[in-house]
């Protein structure tokens, strides 16, 4: 499992670059709304002073207001988008471990896990992963299923499955991903805050 390591190793690496260009960005737009903002709030504190001084302050402050929550608002969406960027580059590399050696290891750890929790049962994989799934087991059914890679395991009534897909592990995890890329990019820790 050290390959699956050493790729979140060099995703986050990855994502910690990218994520500086596209913060560096959003951190640009940011500074030229705020300069913006704060020349419309000047030419209306010079016309405001003719009228009120009262109505000045007002608008300001609404102005300031909305372009800080603005800019905000970008510096987030680039974030965000950062995060999503690195998930999808993780999901990607994660459907290429099938091309790597260690995957045959891999796929026999997943059904051995599967078949000890659920028992009888059938082993379920992709056409490419059908050969290698019959070297662990003797399960493995003929039909075969539209996923990346890994095994679904289902209990012989059916009622039970353990879906060890790639798809199902990827969602099963991305919450716990997109936290430690966050941890990672955005924290003093991990670079950026």
């Amino acid at each position: 499992m050290s390959n699956i390591e050493d790729l979140k190793n060099s995703l986050l690496s990855e994502a910690k670059a990218e994520e500086r260009k596209i913060l560096s960005q959003a951190e640009k737009e940011a500074t030229a709304i705020t300069a913006k903002a704060k020349e419309t709030a000047k030419k209306i504190k010079d016309d405001a002073k003719k009228k009120a001084s009262e109505t000045l302050s007002l608008e300001k402050k609404e102005r300031l207001s909305a372009a800080k929550l603005k800019a905000k608002r970008v510096y987030s969406d680039a974030r965000n988008k950062a995060v999503e960027k690195m998930l999808e580059k993780i999901k990607k590399e994660f459907e290429e471990l099938p091309k790597s050696k260690s995957y045959e290891k891999f796929l026999k750890e997943l059904i051995k896990q599967g078949e000890k929790e659920i028992g009888t049962c059938t082993v379920s994989v992709n056409a490419k992963d059908a050969k290698l799934a019959k070297k662990a087991s003797k399960n493995v059914t003929s039909k075969a299923e539209s996923i990346a890679g890994g095994a679904i395991i289902t209990s012989k009534d059916k009622k039970v499955s353990i879906d060890n897909s790639f798809e199902a592990i990827f969602e099963n995890k991305k919450e716990e991903l997109t936290r430690i890329i966050y941890l990672e990019i955005f924290t003093e820790k991990g670079g950026m805050k």
